[in-house]
Parts: structure tokens; sequence; C-alpha cells
């Protein structure tokens, strides 16, 4: 793996769904990403730590954790997990649900609702069904994040170019640092002037920017291990040298890679 960290494929390249209790097991896992697919975690019981990307989010159940292709994470528990895990990929989606889950926060707290789990467990049944209709599943995969959305409290906002969502996806399951913008405009089979203007209409943001942050994210998340040394992670994420590394993370950070590595050790 390019970036140094591992990816973990948990649905078949032909699948494009999959629902199942999760795992209720208590060992650490370590970080790693999942790429090519959405997940979407829903714990109503168990206790510890989860960590997306750089930040560390308590597990207070009942909650909801949704991860974007291409981010990283890991578990730590105290408590033994209980829930499902559902795995699904963009081809499942309209522009309108692409719009809602693109919207959606990583972790949301979820209030009691037993009709909510009572629609889970159904979802789960139909999926271990021996001849499981995929329409039947992906009704309930659409109810599902439309309901979350609701129960989580989110509010939907208006439908965007379905091209900045694809971007977007795109861009999360990339790896950062390999392309620039005009290499997405050709995959995604426009120019980059009208990937600008959409993007900037939909997030306030050039591609560039978002580009930006992506290999930010990346930058931190590496810096976060001790695996690499940084001159190492310069490499891994394509930079040309060192000091344009430093250079990229001190203009956006004000610290240097070496100052945020030393105040991410001191933190633990």
């Amino acid at each position: 793996m390019a970036s140094g960290i591992p990816v973990k494929s948990k649905i078949g390249k032909t699948e494009l769904l999959k629902i199942s209790p999760f795992k209720e097991v208590i060992k650490p896992t370590v970080p790693h990403k999942h790429a090519g697919y959405f997940e979407l975690i829903i714990l109503n019981d168990g206790a510890g730590i989860h960590q997306i990307d750089d930040q560390s989010y308590e597990v207070t159940p009942p909650v909801i954790f949704f991860l974007k292709p291409g981010q990283t994470h890991c578990w730590d528990f105290t408590r033994i997990p209980k829930g499902y895990v559902i795995l699904f990929k963009e081809e499942l989606l309209t522009a309108d649900q692409l719009a809602i889950i693109y919207n959606l926060n990583m972790v949301m707290h979820l209030v009691n609702d037993e009709a909510y789990l009572q629609l889970l467990k159904l979802f789960c049944d139909e999926y271990r069904r021996t001849e499981a209709d995929i329409q039947i599943l992906t009704g309930y995969l659409r109810l599902l994040i439309q309901k979350t959305a609701i129960r989580a409290q989110q509010i939907d906002k208006p439908t965007v170019s379905a091209l900045y969502y694809r971007f977007k996806s795109l861009l999360n399951s990339s790896e950062p640092g390999l392309k620039n913008v005009h290499d997405y405009a050709i995959e995604l089979g426009t120019t980059p002037q009208q990937l600008n203007t959409v993007c900037r209409k939909a997030a306030g943001k050039t591609p560039s920017m978002m580009l930006n942050e992506r290999l930010l994210q990346e930058c931190k998340t590496l810096l976060s291990a001790p695996e690499q040394t940084i001159k190492e992670i310069a490499h891994l994420l394509h930079f040309s040298d060192t000091s344009h590394f430093v250079k990229f993370f001190k203009s956006s950070t004000n610290l240097t890679p070496g100052a945020y590595r030393e105040l991410i050790v001191a933190k633990r």
C-alpha cells in the first residue's frame, strides 16, 4: 500500500452491499482503511474509543459512526460492542441519496428508537436469506439512510450536482497526492473549469482546496503513527522532496510535521 496504511476489504469486488451484526469482541484493531465503499456502524452497546483519521471519539451507545471511502480508523473497546455494520457502494444510490450521506456527520448520537433497531434487524434477516433480492435490500438501505438522517437530526441540504458527489467519492477513495485537478476532471469526463464551478456552488471551495484538505488529512494520519519518518511520509505522499512537504504542512497548520508529531505523542 503506497500510503503505508493497510487497506482492508470486507466486501467482495462484485458485491454492492453487506450487512452483519457487529463483531462482539474487544480486541484492539490497527489503523486501516476501507477503499471503495461506505461504512455505516450502529452500536446500541459497548464502550471504548473509535479513532477516525486524527480524531478520537468515545463510544457512547446508542451511536452511529459513518465512514467514507478512504478514511482511516481503528477501535479500542473496553466493553463488548453490540450492533450492526453496513457496507455499501455508491452505485446503489441516487444523486439525492448521495447528497444525504455526504452531509452526514462521522459521529451521530442516536435517540433510543426500537423501530429503527427493528428495521436494522429486518434488513439483516433479509440479507441472510439464501436468495435475497438486491432490489429489496437496496430499498432497506435507502430507507435506513433516510431514517438515519432524521433520527440523527440531520437536515437535508438542497440537491447538488451529482458531479460534485462523484468527485467527493473519487477523492476519498484515491491515493492522496497522486492526482491533480486536471486528472480528476478527465476521470470524471468533465473539464477543470466545470468541476471548479460545481465545487464552489456545492461547498464554497475549489477542487484544489478539497485536494489539499484530503492530503492534509492523510499527512496528519501518517504523522500520528510512528512507523514512517518524515522523509518517508513525504515520499509516500508524492511530494517532490521533504522540504516541499514541510512547507505544505506548515502553511496549513502553522506547525512543522515534527512539531505536530510531538504534540500527538504528548497527548498519549
